[in-house]
């Protein structure tokens, strides 16, 4: 019998409910975002932003390699009390993402015309504007890695929330102004949450900068598997709508698009376990000590939620939809769905963030045949947005059964 009173009296459940009350209003502004921007875009036009952003999530993979990298880094360093190497990391690591996104930028700009022809998109400024907010998203990992690895979730959750609602308010004033604009809009907003991620790291800022006592093998043993790992996961997360957009039309690739905003709550109203989790289990791995018990409850906590979400889903779809409008009406017998295959994505992500928080780095090799899968699958099954679904319900279900074998297995012999 599941011991309620246990769970919330646990300090991976206090962590989590503390990040996600504080993220509840970046979740809200992120879903008002795309209520606002799909009602003034409509379907096509919204349906062209979306494989965008999913093309900009999988664009985004190094970001949330280098996220997983130096949290994993930062958790070790703040075990052993030294804020002056951590002082040297944000710099070193800062400037290196400078100099790389020019060089970046020349690299994107000669495989623009083809991205924008896969993608059905006239306009080569859309790619250009698509760069740019990864740019000025990227360059802001550094300190919120920093922030989550040194565990300040409340000012993670703050920040978040501001920079969420910064982004709604710029896009839906530019969304009249068509997807260009609405493009630029997330620029500003990113820019300006950087600015404000410096704030809560002051006491890292007031010590003296100490040598790094990381070197670059074990950077690179802990890199390279982490890439393969984020990238297979984010495919696995995004490269459906990019699919969608390309086989179905451009009404139908709206409808999904909505489907998976809408589906995705799933995975945000769940993240905050896995935020939590990775630099908790990063520290007392560093430290020798245990964390079956927390990831234990980390899943409990995570199926609790997706159990819950995936009824309503199938219930109520239509009031879910409401803010969306008449519209997109079309996504609802999908949503249900759609909630199983977000359920078992989001059981598997609080897998692989303890995989690679315990240096598991094989897990590299699951997530990116899974990935490999997922598309060969889709290739072949598309003749409907169910049969779309269907094959990510398969393959997250092999995902989640596959990592929970590598984590028992790594378990038994350690």
């Amino acid at each position: 019998m599941i011991n309620f009173r246990r769970i919330i009296n646990h300090p991976i459940f206090k962590h989590s409910a503390v990040v996600l009350i504080g993220s509840m209003g970046a979740n809200v502004a992120g879903w008002l975002y795309h209520v606002f921007v799909g009602r003034i875009l409509g379907t096509e036009g919204y349906g062209e932003l979306a494989a965008l952003l999913s093309l900009f999530y999988i664009l985004n993979v190094p970001s949330s390699v280098i996220t997983t990298i130096l949290v994993k880094f930062f958790s070790v360093l703040k075990a052993g009390g030294e804020e002056g190497q951590a002082k040297r990391l944000i710099r070193v690591a800062t400037t290196k993402i400078l100099l790389a996104e020019g060089v970046g930028l020349i690299l994107l700009l000669l495989f623009s015309r083809s991205i924008a022809a896969f993608l059905n998109i006239d306009s080569l400024w859309y790619v250009v504007w698509l760069y740019l907010i990864f740019a000025t998203f990227i360059v802001s990992v550094v300190n919120g890695s920093a922030i989550q690895g040194f565990q300040l979730f409340t000012a993670s959750s703050v920040l978040a929330t501001v920079g969420m609602t910064l982004r709604l308010v710029f896009g839906a004033g530019f969304a009249y102004l068509g997807v260009g604009w609405t493009l630029v809009s997330n620029i500003f907003s990113n820019s300006i949450s950087f600015g404000l991620s410096f704030i809560p790291l002051r006491f890292i800022a007031k010590v003296e900068e100490k040598p790094l006592s990381i070197n670059r093998t074990d950077a690179l043993s802990f890199s390279i598997p982490a890439f393969i790992t984020t990238l297979g996961i984010t495919l696995l997360f995004s490269q459906d709508v990019l699919l969608v957009k390309h086989y179905f039309s451009s009404h139908e690739a709206g409808i999904y698009a909505s489907l998976s905003v809408l589906g995705k709550v799933l995975f945000y109203a769940t993240g905050a376990v896995s935020f939590v989790l990775f630099p908790v289990v990063s520290e007392r791995n560093a430290n020798g000590k245990g964390h079956t018990r927390l990831v234990a409850v980390g899943l409990m906590i995570i199926a609790l939620v997706c159990i819950g979400l995936t009824a309503f889903y199938f219930i109520a779809p239509g009031i879910v939809l409401v803010a969306f409008g008449k519209a997109f009406f079309g996504a609802a017998q999908y949503m249900g769905p759609f909630a199983i295959f977000i359920s078992f994505f989001s059981l598997s992500s609080i897998l692989i963030q303890t995989l690679l928080a315990l240096d598991k780095m094989k897990v590299w090799v699951i997530t990116g045949v899974c990935a490999l899968l997922q598309t060969f699958l889709i290739v072949l099954f598309h003749g409907t947005i169910f049969q779309v679904i269907g094959v990510n319900i398969a393959v997250s279900m092999v995902l989640f059964s596959s990592l929970l074998l590598y984590y028992a297995y790594g378990k038994k012999s350690a």
